[in-house]
């Protein structure tokens, strides 16, 4: 059930996935590490750290509608801000991010050999490789 935080609209990741199916698009904004070992398996997605997306406003599909997704939703909402603020108007945020979206069983497309190591997603470190 989508719902909204402010004026922002926050969809499920069930719900996430089935706009995905009708067209929409997800703007991961995670770090390239986490994007490389985990990326949402949808038709469509743009992958853009959120420090940088500033820079790519104008490569951004203004006649679709956007969804917002990073690790657990915490720069969803200041991208959903910034993208409404540049005159993007059908933006979304998936609520929980990959976490929620992983934890709802959505599907995923995993880089075994991008897989970081650590205490939790948080300790970006490569994986030690037994040779």
């Amino acid at each position: 059930m989508s719902f909204s935080v402010g004026s922002q609209l926050q969809y499920t990741p069930r719900e996430a996935y089935q706009r995905c199916r009708q067209g929409s698009v997800i703007l991961d904004i995670r770090p390239e590490l986490l994007c490389t070992y985990k990326a949402f398996d949808v038709p469509q997605v743009l992958y853009c750290p959120w420090q940088e997306i500033g820079k790519y406003l104008d490569q951004l599909p203004a006649d679709q509608e956007i969804i917002v997704a990073d690790s657990s939703g915490i720069q969803t909402r200041e991208i959903i801000e910034m993208l409404t603020g540049a005159g993007f108007k059908n933006i979304a945020g998936i609520g929980g991010g990959m976490v929620e979206w992983e934890r709802d069983g959505m599907p995923v497309v995993m880089d075994n050999a991008a897989r970081l190591s650590g205490s939790c997603m948080c300790q970006l470190k490569f994986r030690e490789r037994k040779l």
